[in-house]
This record gives structure tokens, sequence and C-alpha cells, in this order.
């Protein structure tokens, strides 16, 4: 669109990353006419903005590809340019690439009750539609903690968020900081191309390593599939977020359980003594999510990673300090402290007024309590994005065409409270939990809410 264009179309779908791809394809496949705006110059989302050492989506890609599209691989777990490739792959078949206008960025979106229709404002004008797609996902700035020292740091202070994969650290002294996926992910890489590579986690995380080939079952069904035989590659999928569903409820209710099989994964590699103090966290398994790691093991044992278990005391112009004394020699920090989680990038409004999105009601991970012809596809913190964000996203192409067919112009739920406690409760969770939507109508397990929790049921819904 150009500065002066006004677009219209039936669905304005916002961010050509998983989730708004998935719903084009769906959207196109029932010949809903629809538009993609992307806030940068390629399409991928994360996939395209985040290139950090090891950067990888830790869920088996089969599974989080699309279910329309499945990916084949002899490994388990994808990189972010597989990924991305993917992603651009999927558009192309499909012409859903011709259908996003990049370098457009979506400043605010306004229902008009009276005309029943959004009005998408950009930096390139604006565009008219009956519904709205928001596929924004929920990462925003990166969160960076402040140290006291930093200032006087005459290192490189980098966030993840900012750092390339590109980038070699020869004959320096790198220490990651963080315990989570992005950290798991980043160290083996990182200890790759340093001169020293620390790993510096204020409190353990379980991990769990894998060594990231297909199993013979996986190898069958995707031989099977790229023979003309789909059901083999649709029992695969079923059958492995079964699985992941099966190991957290599983580890949730049995904790005892769950802490020994940990310890037995990790006595391999460590001694029991480094065991206790690295990788023993003081919460449940599953209570935060559990990181996948490929290669971690053999960098710990070969000496090229090193772990160190404290708080942050302070920086000094060469060093970091850690709480009790011990001074880690620095020339470069990178963080991988997470994110700000932040469900709007832009201004919502309804008949003028902004939604807030602080414990707004959010019906199955798609509709927001108040707001008309809206639709927000959302995956689960434990698994595969795509396993609960497809199913959302055909669930609100069912009230689409349910509208259509008898003329309806609006769809919305009524704004209410309701309570809610995340499925897991990671810091990047919890010191946005005030802000964040109240998500109810699923049991957070896609296995079975696919199955029992979104059949489509209209007279739960208001309808005009």
């Amino acid at each position: 669109m150009n500065a002066t264009a006004m677009q219209e179309t039936t669905v304005v779908v916002i961010g050509a990353g998983i989730t708004g791809i998935g719903s084009a394809y769906y959207l196109a496949d029932n010949r809903i006419p629809y538009v993609v705006l992307e806030a940068n110059e390629d399409l991928g989302g994360i996939w395209y903005t985040q290139r950090w050492h090891g950067a990888r989506c830790d869920s088996d890609f089969v599974k989080y590809s699309y279910s329309f599209k499945p990916y084949a691989s002899p490994r388990c777990l994808a990189d972010r340019e597989q990924i991305h490739r993917y992603l651009r792959s999927v558009a192309e078949e499909f012409s859903i690439l011709e259908n996003i206008r990049f370098n457009t960025l979506v400043t605010s979106a306004s229902f008009d009750t009276k005309t029943q229709c959004w009005v998408v404002q950009t930096n390139h004008g604006s565009a008219h539609a009956q519904f709205l797609i928001n596929g924004n996902g929920y990462f925003s700035l990166p969160h960076v903690p402040a140290f006291p020292g930093a200032e006087s740091f005459c290192g490189e202070i980098v966030h993840t968020f900012d750092l390339d994969a590109k980038r070699r650290f020869p004959g320096k002294h790198v220490v990651l900081v963080g315990s989570g996926s992005t950290a798991i992910c980043a160290a083996p890489e990182l200890a790759r191309v340093s001169g020293s590579m620390t790993l510096l986690q204020r409190s353990p995380s379980y991990i769990y390593e894998i060594d990231n080939r297909a199993t013979p079952f996986m190898r069958l069904c995707q031989y099977l599939y790229s023979r003309g035989f789909a059901f083999p590659m649709k029992l695969l999928r079923g059958y492995l977020q079964a699985r992941d569903d099966t190991i957290f409820v599983g580890f949730r209710a049995f904790p005892r359980l769950a802490r020994w099989f940990f310890r037995k994964h990790w006595l391999d590699t460590v001694s029991r003594e480094e065991l206790k103090e690295h990788f023993s966290p003081s919460y449940a398994p599953w209570e935060q999510r559990i990181p996948i790691a490929v290669g971690f093991k053999e960098a710990v044992r070969g000496g090229a990673l090193r772990l160190k278990t404290a708080a942050i005391e302070r920086f000094t112009p060469t060093s970091i300090v850690l709480a009790g004394g011990e001074e880690l020699k620095c020339d470069v920090c990178i963080l991988a402290t997470g994110f700000e989680l932040d469900f709007l990038k832009f201004d919502l409004l309804v008949d003028g007024a902004k939604v807030e999105m602080a414990g707004i009601n959010f019906y199955k991970g798609i509709m927001m309590g108040g707001v008309p012809n809206y639709f927000q596809p959302v995956g689960v913190w434990h698994s595969a994005w795509t396993q609960r964000s497809e199913t959302a996203t055909r669930f609100a192409i069912k009230i689409m065409k349910y509208m259509a067919s008898r003329g309806l112009r609006k769809v919305s739920i009524e704004r209410r409270d309701v309570r809610y406690t995340p499925a897991i409760t990671p810091n990047y969770i919890m010191r946005c939990l005030p802000a964040l939507p109240r998500l109810y109508g699923t049991w957070e397990l896609p296995s079975v809410d696919t199955l029992f929790r979104y059949r489509f049921e209209p007279r739960k819904l208001n309808f005009s």
C-alpha cells in the first residue's frame, strides 16, 4: 500500500510470522479475501529477526510445522535458517507471498460498531476489513536487568536480541547470562567461536539433552509421507503431541519421579556435587519451561563450556563479581535474559475507546472479551506453538463461514472477569502477569483440546 492507499478486504492479518502465514493459508483455502501486513522487509517473525548463535525451535519441527505442509527431516529440531526457508517456501507454494505488504507497520486498529468494520492504520495508509487476525506474537523488547557497575564495564554487553550468529569472539572471555531455552541453545554454539565460554545462571533449570536424530518411527512415517501416504505423518504428529502433553501432566503430577529422571539424565556427564549446584532447581519439573539441549553435554564434558550458578553482585571494568565474592574475567557479556511479553503491539480501539489487554478474558486463545470480529490465535506455553494456533485459526474460520452463510456482520464475546493461573510460571510470564490476558476455555493440552474444546457452538457467541 502506498501512503494514500485505502485497501478494502474481508480480513486483515497482522504479521507474516508462523501465525500469520498459517492464517493466510486457511483464509485462502476457504476463499476468504485477505491481506497480510508485515512490519519487516521479510516474512518469518522471530525466525527472521532473531539471529543469535544456536537459534532454533525446541519442539520437534515435524510437529511445529503446519499440518497442511509437514516438514520431513532426518533431524528432530530445526534451526532458525531452516525454519525461515520453510516459511518462505510455504508462502510461495500457496501464493501467500503476493498478499503480504512488507515494511508496513500497523500503528492502530479501530472497530466501528455502526459500520461493523475495522480500520487499520499503518505507516503506508489504512485498510478496511470486516475481521482482524492479529498474529504479532507475544515477544516484545528484550528484558535487560540492571546490574550495578555495568556502566563502568570496559567490555561489551549485548543481548541475544541484538546478536548475530556471524560474530566470532576469538581470544575473548565470553560470559553468557541466563538459564532458559535461549541460553541452553546458544551456549554450545558460542563455545565453538569464543576464547573461553562461561554460562552464568542465577538459578538452575531442568535441561533435557537429545541427539537430534529422528527416530526410526519418525523416519518411517516421513518416508511413507514422501510416497504419498498422508495418514502416517498425521499419526506421527498426533503421537508427538500426545507424548509431550502426557509428559507435561505426568511430571507435574509426580515431581519426585520427574526429579529422579533428570538426576539420572545428567549423572553420566557431571558429578553429584555439580548436579546439585548447577542442575537442581528449587521448583518442580515443568513449573517452568524445560530447555532442550543439543551438544550441551559434549561441551561440558570437553571443558569448552563452564557453568557457574550465582547471582551477579556487580560489574568491574574487566570482570563480573558474583555474590559470594568470586570474580569472572569477562570481555563480552551476552544476556540471554528473555523478553518482555506484549500481546498487543499497536493501539486497539472499539468505538474510539482503547482496549486494555491487562486482565482481559481471552476465550480459547483466540477471542478477546468485548472486542468484536477480532481473533488472536496463540499457542501453549509448554509445546509447539502451531499445535494450538492452527486449531484456533480453524475455529476462527468456522465462525467467519457461519457468519457469511447467514448474512451476519459481527461476532463477539462479553468482557468479564475470569480466574487464570498460567500453566507454567517462568520469570518472563510472572513479571508480566498483571498485564496479560486471562486465558480460559481450554485445558492447555493441544492433543485433548483439539478433540473436545474447539467444537464450534454458535450459542456461546454473540452474533448480529
